[in-house]
């Protein structure tokens, strides 16, 4: 089994665009979201064994656990989309469930051996020797991801915080829930939006410059990837040691998962530059100050500068914003 490949971030960074891509890759095995650490705000198998399982060190609540976790259903710590194991078949082979019970009986039962056993296994079974796990871990959890999994390769993608801001805002599947359960509170709910953007994008930078000098983790940006993505994903290729392939320049023609936009609704498949650059006719001048002011620092730690970067020389919109201004 090859060292698997991790991708972490924040949500609404283009991971899914960077998972279908990787996913192209012959051998590799598409894993999605198993939160096996998240932040405080979140629960993840950590509660999950706390309050559904118990002492892993009795043999029938590690079988207990294998059940549960195939069970497919909403359990409280197994909400991330790997739990439903959408187009993984082999999910429900009891040779799968009773290898994965054999190994943790075996083990200490740490949430380390737990989280290996799973993905290698179900990486096996599925006739793959390589697994690409979006989203194991929150970004603070990256010593964790580092400890259970030491050759594995770890992408820290990142986006504009402006545009990963204005998708949040307007997520269906988030914020705009909650809009809608406290209409009198969208304000509100959608300024503490932003300041959670803020505030983890300041967490990434942190975490970048931290473990930027391992040989095993790479920074990855979004606009990079739109902007330039042969030369990107050149550099993705060679840092997960894979070959570079003309046809990962058309993520459109491989069999993915595709997220729709939050500000368009629509699913885009191919790369689209417009995409990165989207967000400017979204957001307020007020709202856009405050998060490049506070955002300012991180982003130089990132080594991303919106002012020179060539996903913005190559956007029209201010040109014709003064063609239409003049013409009036």
């Amino acid at each position: 089994m090859k060292p698997p490949i991790f991708i972490v971030g924040p949500h609404r960074s283009g991971s899914t665009l960077w998972h279908n891509i990787i996913a192209m890759c012959p051998g590799l095995m598409r894993l999605t979201d198993p939160r096996f650490l998240s932040d405080k705000a979140h629960k993840d198998f950590r509660y999950f064994l706390r309050t559904s399982v118990g002492d892993l060190s009795c043999d029938e609540n590690v079988d207990r656990m294998v059940e549960l976790c195939f069970a497919k259903k909403a359990i409280p710590g197994l909400e991330g989309v790997f739990w439903r194991f959408v187009r993984i078949e082999v999910a429900d082979d009891p040779e799968l469930k009773g290898e994965i019970s054999r190994r943790i009986k075996g083990s200490d039962g740490n949430l380390g051996v737990i989280a290996k056993t799973f993905i290698e296994e179900i990486t096996r079974f599925s006739g793959c020797d390589r697994a690409c796990v979006k989203f194991p871990v929150d970004v603070g959890h990256i010593p964790e991801l580092l400890q259970w999994f030491p050759n594995c390769r770890i992408i820290h993608i990142t986006r504009d915080p402006r545009a990963v801001a204005m998708s949040k805002t307007n997520d269906p599947s988030g914020t705009a829930i909650k809009v809608l359960r406290h209409p009198r509170m969208a304000w509100l709910i959608r300024k503490l939006s932003i300041c959670s953007v803020i505030a983890q994008y300041r967490t990434t930078a942190r975490a970048h410059r931290r473990f930027r000098h391992l040989a095993n983790y790479r920074l990855f940006r979004y606009e990079d990837l739109l902007a330039e993505p042969e030369k990107t994903l050149k550099g993705l290729c060679k840092f997960i040691d894979v070959e570079f392939s003309e046809e990962l320049l058309h993520p459109e023609k491989g069999m993915h998962l595709h997220q729709p936009s939050s500000l368009t609704g629509e699913q885009k498949k191919a790369f689209d530059p417009s995409a990165a650059v989207r967000w400017q006719d979204m957001i307020s001048p007020i709202d856009k100050w405050l998060i490049t002011t506070l955002t300012k620092r991180s982003m130089k730690i990132l080594d991303y500068d919106p002012d020179t970067h060539p996903i913005f020389r190559g956007d029209q919109r201010a040109e014709r914003r003064l063609c239409e201004e003049v013409a009036c």
